[in-house]
């Protein structure tokens, strides 16, 4: 074992003046989601405060979608630093993982492990070709749709991107991800940054 593969090691993959630059790094994706959320959370208390009564317009549907794909983005990114997906040399990434695991309180229950939210996202052109030449796209097709569940009444339906109120699911490409869960979680890691501050 040569003597990086020691410091490496014993320091748990993060020298300690680097911690910085980490949660820097993960201070951007978790504000950048938060934008999202508090304007998602607008949008669901105006359909609370108008009991459901409003204009769905293209251009409200399109930004409601566009702040659910941000947040996700955001959520893979930061599911990167705490989860991994090589060990690296000596453990480096591994280990680096852990140590911001313990720093930030999160654990492997932790909704931003998923990887299927990651893969879905990481590799978007190549789950876009693939759906759309796995089968004949044929029946109800949407590229954009907010609103309750669909019953398809047998008919099938393809959706580039929805968000189903009703149940709070974001699905894209025939993948469903329940967002609350994942919005806690970023939530959970603003309020570290801003009742920590040396986190």
């Amino acid at each position: 074992m040569d003597d990086l593969e020691n410091y490496i090691k014993e320091s748990g993959g993060i020298q300690p003046p680097h911690l910085a630059f980490y949660s820097q790094a993960i201070r951007f994706n978790v504000e950048s989601a938060m934008v999202s959320i508090e304007t998602l959370a607008s949008f669901i208390e105006m359909t609370n405060d108008t009991k459901g009564d409003y204009e769905m317009t293209g251009e409200l549907q399109d930004s409601i979608l566009d702040h659910l794909q941000n947040l996700l983005v955001h959520a893979g990114a930061l599911s990167r630093y705490f989860w991994p997906s090589k060990p690296g040399k000596h453990d480096l990434h591994k280990l680096r993982s852990e140590t911001l695991k313990k720093h930030f309180g999160l654990t492997d229950e932790s909704p931003l492990k998923s990887r299927k939210l990651r893969n879905q996202l990481e590799h978007f052109d190549e789950n876009l070709d693939k759906y759309l030449w796995a089968k004949p796209i044929v029946g109800h097709v949407l590229p954009a749709y907010v609103g309750g569940e669909i019953e398809s009444g047998g008919v099938p339906a393809h959706l580039f991107r929805a968000f189903y109120l009703d149940i709070g699911v974001y699905e894209t490409l025939g993948v469903r991800h329940e967002v609350q869960p994942i919005v806690d979680e970023i939530c959970y890691l603003y309020q570290r940054f801003h009742s920590e501050p040396n986190t």
